[in-house]
């Protein structure tokens, strides 16, 4: 099992015009190496020439990779696939279907997206029941639009990891079961983000017993409460991650609330054999900082499950 990076790092940790000069190159490797890590995520949209790898520039990837002993583990492309602005969600899904196809040149078995959304998010609020018309009408454009996404990737033997997060149609463990009976396809699965099911209050522990087999790809990324703020804001508290207003931000695994030696237990015992893929967006540590310690903090765990 290998500890990869998410490059989108490079873009959310780093002051913009620092980030602008970060892209898939010798110099990236040999750092991601440096931080500890064994494998790379890249980011599709930041730091890869999609253009130039289908006209004939894999190889000089995968060499990149090869030198420093890093697997690219996952191309990350999110898109809102679902687009309300036609032009815009035909833009967006022609280009994913240009980075399945770079990542079938890559060797890389998997892409990680989000499923989209078309209507303003509160549509989900149980209130009217009228909303429950909308929502009928999202699941049948998802139906049309991903029903020919999944097509290409099969024909390319890729695999699709839809990562459940808030304000996409797919969020939480009702939705990841519709999308399965809409798209039963085994070519679309899961990028399984425990945090983004752990500051909803949903136990992360039910998505694997229950979609074990259709985790494709995993993202580390731990969730701290302030229980007090929590009684006063709820889980839709505003404001600056550093917030002390807010109820719940992201941390690097180990400071905060997700068990997840338990977890990684329960993923190997369903035969999740993939990467580990730390997505850093905690608001305290810095890059390296954050990094380092995700990478340490991720290679004790393994060495005492005795699977590396």
């Amino acid at each position: 099992m290998r500890i990869s990076l998410l490059t989108n790092i490079f873009s959310y940790k780093l002051p913009p015009e620092e980030a602008k000069k970060w892209t898939w190159s010798g110099k990236m490797a040999a750092y991601i190496l440096e931080l500890g890590y064994d494998g790379v995520e890249l980011s599709a949209k930041r730091h890869l020439n999609i253009d130039r790898v289908l006209s004939g520039e894999a190889g000089e990837v995968r060499k990149i990779a090869e030198e420093y002993g890093l697997e690219i583990t996952a191309l990350a492309a999110h898109y809102n696939h679902l687009h309300p602005d036609k032009e815009l969600r035909k833009k967006y899904n022609d280009n994913f279907m240009k980075i399945i196809e770079a990542a079938s040149l890559l060797d890389v078995p998997v892409v990680i997206t989000f499923s989209g959304m078309q209507y303003p998010f509160n549509i989900f609020y149980p209130y009217p029941e009228s909303n429950i018309d909308e929502l009928e009408k999202a699941w049948g454009e998802f139906r049309e639009v991903w029903g020919c996404l999944v097509d290409h990737a099969a024909s390319h033997d890729v695999k699709i990891a839809i990562e459940a997060h808030f304000g996409h149609l797919v969020y939480n463990t009702q939705t990841v079961t519709r999308m399965f009976r809409e798209i039963p396809s085994k070519t679309i699965g899961l990028n399984f983000d425990p945090s983004h099911y752990v500051w909803q209050l949903i136990d992360p522990m039910i998505i694997v017993e229950r979609f074990g087999d259709r985790i494709y790809h995993v993202h580390v990324k731990d969730v701290e409460f302030n229980n007090e703020k929590l009684k006063e804001n709820g889980l839709l508290a505003t404001g600056k991650w550093i917030s002390e207003e807010r109820s719940w931000r992201f941390r690097v695994p180990g400071k905060g609330v997700i068990d997840w030696k338990k977890l990684i237990q329960s993923l190997l015992s369903r035969g999740y054999r993939g990467t580990l893929s730390f997505e850093h967006e905690d608001p305290i540590l810095d890059l390296e900082k954050g990094a380092k310690e995700a990478s340490k903090f991720l290679r004790e765990i393994l060495d005492e499950l005795e699977c590396r």
